[in-house]
């Protein structure tokens, strides 16, 4: 198993992170349509969460604007091949020295999760003391068992 295949925790200097994402940010702000919102999402955007060393970027556009944005962000980014894409989402990989990727969703859409799983976070130690158990629990190990069981732990805890 490769090691792009296994899920590694990483302790990347925030501020290395930080002048990351305010350049992906500042590149698709000049770019995005009007009603469209682009903020950091993931890991690094929540204090004491800790995670691979990666940045994910969220695009939230209302619906009608989302094949506009789609249009605009390819001509900045490649898609990601290995993501869903379809009329609401699209992945897209950031070159970068670290690891950067962009979610372009629609406000309400089904797949509009990201910040509802934030602000639990940020409103819970808790919670972050048991995503980051299960972060610990998958260090070293398979990346698709890690997603699967994130994706489980995020379905949850939006649930409850």
């Amino acid at each position: 198993m490769s090691t792009s295949d296994r899920f590694i925790l990483r302790d990347i200097p925030r501020a290395r992170l930080d002048r990351e994402c305010r350049r992906v940010l500042a590149r698709l702000q000049g770019a995005l349509p009007e009603g469209a919102e682009a903020l950091e999402v993931g890991s690094t955007a929540v204090e004491g969460v800790i995670g691979k060393g990666d940045i994910d970027v969220l695009v939230r556009v209302p619906a009608p604007a989302f094949d506009e944005a789609r249009a605009r962000i390819d001509a900045l980014f490649p898609r990601n091949p290995e993501q869903l894409s379809n009329e609401i989402y699209q992945g897209y990989l950031v070159p970068s020295e670290l690891d950067v990727a962009i979610q372009l969703t629609v406000k309400g859409g089904a797949y509009d999760d990201f910040v509802p799983f934030l602000e639990l976070l940020r409103a819970s130690p808790e919670l972050v003391g048991r995503y980051n158990a299960l972060k610990r629990a998958h260090d070293g190990g398979p990346m698709d068992r890690y997603r699967e069981e994130k994706a489980a732990f995020i379905r949850a805890a939006l649930d409850s």
